[in-house]
């Protein structure tokens, strides 16, 4: 049913890929079988100009996950994250970072993968208050439950917002 859903979403098949993202998510076993139809589905509403809509489940989804982000974004929230983000790193080399262990956990996976498509389309609604918590959440969560194929995102969107908004370029430029 995954496959026939990522069909039907490249063919522009919407009521087809919806029908079948309810018969997933209806018989689900476990949370891991509806991720790639959650996927799925926040395409569909980012495509399908409900970018709100979109956000709404990647927020909830994050949420059921315990990955959420902070309701209220302040400067001190902000400065919060990246304190913290800075001192994870500080202690740890370049090789270190090069040979982290492999992210095996799904629902971890999951939430990078929201965290990414998250950044990506905030900027549609101009809801851009968060974005710099995500690359430091994507880096939290990579330090402590390995890396995937989406924890260099978070690496370089962090390097980008020491170097462009910190003015912190030599450190930036090491991500």
């Amino acid at each position: 049913f995954n496959l026939a859903a990522k069909c039907a979403l490249l063919n522009a098949e919407h009521e087809s890929l919806q029908a079948l993202i309810d018969q997933i998510m209806h018989n689900a076993k476990c949370f891991e079988d509806k991720s790639q139809a959650i996927s799925n589905t926040i395409t569909l509403l980012t495509w399908s100009g409900n970018v709100l809509g979109a956000i709404e489940l990647v927020k909830s989804t994050l949420s059921s996950l315990g990955e959420g982000l902070p309701t209220k974004i302040t400067s001190s929230v902000i400065k919060q994250n990246l304190d913290n983000t800075k001192a994870q790193l500080a202690s740890l080399s370049d090789d270190t970072l090069l040979s982290y262990p492999a992210m095996v956990n799904p629902s971890k996976i999951l939430a990078l993968e929201l965290f990414t498509t998250h950044f990506q389309i905030l900027p549609l609604v101009h809801q851009t208050a968060v974005m710099p918590l995500i690359p430091l959440k994507i880096i939290q969560i990579s330090l402590a439950y390995g890396m995937s194929p989406r924890a260099p995102i978070g690496f370089a969107q962090y390097g980008n917002f020491l170097a462009l908004v910190r003015d912190e370029f030599e450190e930036g430029y090491r991500y």
